[in-house]
């Protein structure tokens, strides 16, 4: 069976990376390829370990999701569910999944294990602290059927919603650009929605003008035909708005600029080759203990 070959594509996550640490989009896209492969070499298969850690903020943030796209499912579907629902599957995941991290059950199934960052670096929270950062679970689900999201997407036609929580992706100036929009709905015009359980950002407009660009290619809509929703779940009022669509050859630009950034770093374009010495660590020395591959930063390949 032919391997898969490691070509240089781009996300909004991935830019997001390289930005933070040049050093953590190394390992992340780089020193972890191929390390799945039992003949893989002991780097590269400690840094696919670690590129799969989810930390408790973004593990507790994947769970809202994975109810969310359930719950949206069974809507196209015409099926009902109630709160009560949502929070059982909820709490069902959470028990599942921290179970399989604090028994270590990836050592079998690194992919399809959860590892918490909490458990592998052994700073896990107090119970109280835990306690707290899973009430944002409540807290989201709450939202999404309080603020009367549930009841409006119940209101439309299933044919309607055109896009779920699903990895797709287009080709920009022959790079592929992968999108994950949360939820695609298509009536008068295209509604992007984005699930948010963290604080606002000034970039989540970009985040979403980039899947205004997908749209356009996966639809063939004109950019005027979107509006962009992101919608803050642990929020305590219960409002949410669109936002502006950045203008899209400004979103076209941001993302030309990260991949010839990204190019920089690169010995062979062509093969998609780094140089490990041109990806310097942060300089924001406070992300360092919360990264998931501080294990194996101060080592060399």
């Amino acid at each position: 069976m032919a391997r898969f070959v490691n070509r240089l594509t781009w996300s909004y996550s991935r830019n997001r990376l390289f930005r933070d640490c040049r050093k953590a989009y190394y390992f992340q896209y780089y020193a972890s390829w191929g390390g799945w492969e039992k003949d893989a070499n002991d780097f590269s298969k400690r840094a696919y370990l670690l590129k799969n850690i989810r930390t408790i903020d973004i593990w507790i943030g994947d769970i809202v999701h994975q109810v969310i796209k359930w719950l949206i499912e069974e809507i196209k579907a015409s099926r009902d569910q109630s709160l009560d629902t949502a929070l059982f599957h909820a709490k069902r995941t959470v028990k599942r999944t921290w179970e399989q991290s604090r028994s270590k059950s990836w050592e079998q199934n690194v992919k399809h294990n959860l590892n918490l960052l909490e458990h592998y670096y052994n700073c896990e929270p107090s119970k109280d602290e835990l306690t707290e950062k899973l009430r944002k679970i409540t807290k989201s689900l709450n939202f999404f059927y309080n603020s009367g999201f549930y009841d409006y997407l119940k209101g439309i036609k299933p044919e309607e919603i055109i896009a779920i929580d699903s990895l797709d992706k287009f080709t920009f100036e022959g790079v592929n650009v992968f999108a994950v929009p949360d939820l695609a709905v298509k009536r008068e015009k295209i509604l992007l929605y984005d699930w948010k359980t963290g604080k606002s950002s000034q970039n989540d407009a970009m985040q979403l003008s980039c899947y205004v660009l997908y749209g356009c290619s996966k639809w063939g809509a004109d950019v005027d035909n979107f509006e962009i929703t992101p919608v803050y779940l642990a929020k305590d009022d219960l409002e949410y708005s669109l936002v502006g669509v950045i203008p899209i050859e400004e979103v076209k630009t941001y993302i030309r600029d990260s991949l010839s950034d990204m190019r920089s770093l690169l010995i062979s374009v062509e093969k998609n080759e780094i140089d490990p010495n041109k990806c310097e660590k942060t300089i924001d020395k406070y992300k360092c203990p919360r990264c998931k591959f501080k294990q194996i930063c101060d080592q060399s390949q």
